[in-house]
């Protein structure tokens, strides 16, 4: 059974090129929502909501049955893990934490959680970091977007990324265009968040 990195890499060589300028298109959509968990002034983890495209990745995974509405049973939830998340570890899980401008090691996920809200599969889960981060102390974003741009990360909403947990009251999160780290070979700008105290 292919699992996405496999998709991946038969995506990018079915890519084409017209009149020297690659052309971007995506495959899989996903609208993210980013909770940052915080105590006082340091981020400590970073529980994430992915809504996927319609049908996607109920394809790679090879379930027949799935509920109309709700969470997966504990099950069905072991093989999209195995099948199609696991793999995407070597990606970061997507997840891009800038600290003084240098990316950041993210931990293991915690609390994978799939199910089917209106026809849509959703993944929910936490990625700790390695160490807390006081954002007092230094320029910290935080970006969800594929490189290769084969998935399209798009915003939930204007306020996609949110501080949570016990955050300061001076803490703010601001979406921004990331110009220093463009995607699908510098055609693409993502958006990302200033998270500052």
């Amino acid at each position: 059974m292919l699992n996405l990195s496999v998709i991946r890499r038969l995506a990018g060589a079915a890519a084409f090129v017209v009149s020297g300028v690659a052309a971007a298109h995506p495959h899989v959509w996903i609208r993210f929502a980013a909770h940052v968990q915080m105590q006082g002034t340091s981020v400590v983890s970073i529980a994430q909501s992915w809504r996927f495209s319609e049908g996607f990745p109920v394809q790679l995974v090879g379930i027949d049955t799935l509920p109309d509405n709700g969470p997966l049973d504990a099950k069905q939830t072991a093989i999209f893990r195995e099948q199609a998340f696991a793999s995407l570890a070597g990606a970061g899980y997507f997840s891009h934490l800038y600290v003084d401008g240098t990316a950041q090691p993210l931990g293991e996920p915690a609390n994978f959680r799939v199910s089917v809200d209106h026809g849509k599969l959703v993944y929910t889960f936490t990625l700790p970091l390695k160490k807390p981060i006081d954002v007092s102390a230094h320029k910290v974003s935080l970006g969800i977007w594929d490189d290769s741009f084969f998935v399209d990360y798009e915003p939930d909403n204007a306020n996609a990324v949110t501080l949570d947990g016990h955050a300061a009251s001076s803490c703010t999160a601001k979406p921004f265009q990331d110009h220093a780290h463009p995607i699908f070979n510098g055609i693409v700008v993502p958006q990302a968040t200033a998270i500052s105290c």
